[in-house]
């Protein structure tokens, strides 16, 4: 049998401030992929994720919202799901705006 090309797909991402609203929660969907093939560059202001399963190459680049500290990054692989937690670089402060 030919080997066939594998499809490329941009991972399902997801993005949130964690519970003390100190750092980002990274959730990045990496189904059929195995821990192996997990590459993870993380910098203080984006990253980039590349992965395969048998019949998919996930690959792409993000940036971030916030600045955060990458080198206390700590990522996690399970059942498909790649999770990363870091922390901000500078407390997040804004300016309350009244809705009308």
């Amino acid at each position: 049998m030919a080997d066939l090309e594998k499809q490329l797909v941009s991972p399902i991402v997801n993005v949130n401030h964690n519970s003390t609203n100190t750092g980002l929660d990274i959730r990045i969907d990496l189904a059929g992929a195995s821990k192996e093939s997990v590459d993870l560059e993380l910098g203080e202001k984006g990253f980039c994720v590349r992965a395969e399963s048998d019949d998919v190459r996930y690959e792409d680049c993000y940036m971030l919202g916030h600045d955060v500290i990458s080198d206390e990054a700590k990522a996690k692989f399970e059942s498909g799901l790649l999770k990363i937690t870091v922390p901000f670089k500078d407390v997040v402060h804004g300016h309350k705006v009244i809705i009308e």
